[in-house]
């Protein structure tokens, strides 16, 4: 059953699209081959016959009274209302079927994709029912115990869902706004309560970006390694939560001393004269959390966003690894032995000062006869009498 009106579904379907399209006609008279309308409502009116297949794409079929389509009738997008009579099948798609007391269908009824069937006491089908769509591997017998495929939400009803998507939207949006206002401020704070811990970790950042994003990477692995290995035991967890915890707060302050270098040199470029720790680490961190944020929210721009965080959030635990913390600089070494500095020169020793010259005797004056110095013998001293007490 379910074969042969899926292959007269297609062959309609190829078929009215090479039939022209025919609109109603003004006098009531419907055509004598088919026809094919779109964008468009179609009533076939009390006593009226159509022969032919009727095919209505994006509009809603009615049947009145006594009026009989001699073929198939095949509506995608809209709703039909049987109160005549179709020789052929009845086919709707994305939307609902209404068959009336004296509505008769001798060939299939199949309503699928958002479609439900309303069947009033004294409606005739000569086929079968067929909700949703049929497997063509199996059965007629079968296809009823199947339930039908879950129901595509329709124009009308995807817009009367608009402002609830519209609501959640915004409630995402104002928690991510939160979420980037208090970063921005816990980044303020840190950078007011220890100025240089956050600069140290800044001028890593700048200065080392590469061995602070290798270090970064291990610190990730080797923590997040250590922290399931924690987990795992029953009296090591409250541990595996305090290193959890810790590995956050290293990330964090890392985010944090890149930030304060975005906002000090945002601060320069606007020629802002007193820039403050407070200041710069808070825009900072701002920037750069609104950026990454906003490129991971878009689709298409996702991927990027998440390098990003990533990369920047690796850097700066990198350099908080680097430098305790912020407790100290980091000097990167050079590869080689440092050649120790030369010593000092020792410093000479003081001289001891030289004894004052004796005075020259002054110059005789001229004429005067020279007396030359009479120069005594060294002998023993002869001992007087005064001197010994003896005569």
């Amino acid at each position: 059953m379910h074969r042969r009106w899926l292959l007269t579904l297609i062959g309609l379907l190829v078929g009215g699209l090479l039939l022209p399209v025919k609109p109603v006609l003004a006098d009531g008279e419907p055509p004598e081959n088919g026809v094919v309308i779109w964008n468009e409502d179609y009533t076939l009116e009390e006593d009226e016959r159509l022969e032919g297949n009727l095919i209505v794409f994006n509009g809603d079929v009615t049947l009145e009274p006594g009026s009989t389509a001699a073929g198939s009738v095949i509506i995608w997008n809209g709703s039909a209302e049987i109160e005549g009579t179709i020789e052929g099948d009845l086919v709707v798609s994305g939307g609902d079927i209404k068959l009336g007391e004296d509505a008769r269908v001798e060939g299939d009824v199949v309503c699928s994709w958002n479609c439900d069937i309303e069947q009033k006491v004294g409606a005739r089908v000569g086929g079968g029912i067929i909700e949703g769509v049929p497997l063509p591997n199996l059965p007629p017998e079968r296809m009823r115990d199947i339930p039908p495929l879950p129901q595509i939400p329709s124009l009308p009803q995807m817009w009367a869902a608009g402002p609830g998507r519209m609501l959640d939207w915004a409630l995402r949006a104002a928690r991510s706004l939160a979420a980037i206002l208090v970063v921005s401020i816990v980044a303020g704070l840190v950078a007011l309560l220890w100025p240089q811990q956050t600069e140290r970790v800044g001028h890593t950042v700048v200065e080392a970006p590469w061995p602070s994003l290798g270090v970064g990477l291990l610190t990730v692995f080797a923590g997040t390694a250590l922290i399931v290995a924690l987990a795992i035991t029953i009296c090591l967890s409250p541990v595996a939560i305090l290193a959890a915890l810790a590995l956050s707060a290293a990330g964090l302050f890392g985010w944090i001393g890149a930030g304060g270098v975005v906002g000090k040199r945002l601060l320069r470029a606007l020629n802002v004269r007193e820039i403050t720790p407070l200041w710069a680490a808070g825009l900072g961190a701002l920037l750069i959390t609104l950026v990454s944020t906003g490129l991971s929210s878009v689709f298409c721009l996702a991927p990027v966003g998440w390098l990003l965080i990533i990369v920047l959030g690796c850097i700066g635990l990198g350099a908080v690894v680097l430098t305790r913390f912020g407790t100290m600089a980091y000097v990167p070494s050079t590869g080689t032995v440092p050649t120790p500095p030369p010593e000092p020169p020792l410093a000479e020793a003081p001289k001891p000062p030289e004894p004052p010259a004796p005075p020259e005797p002054p110059e005789p004056a001229a004429g005067a006869a020279q007396e030359v110095p009479e120069v005594k013998e060294e002998g023993p001293e002869e001992v007087t009498d005064d001197e010994s007490g003896h005569a």
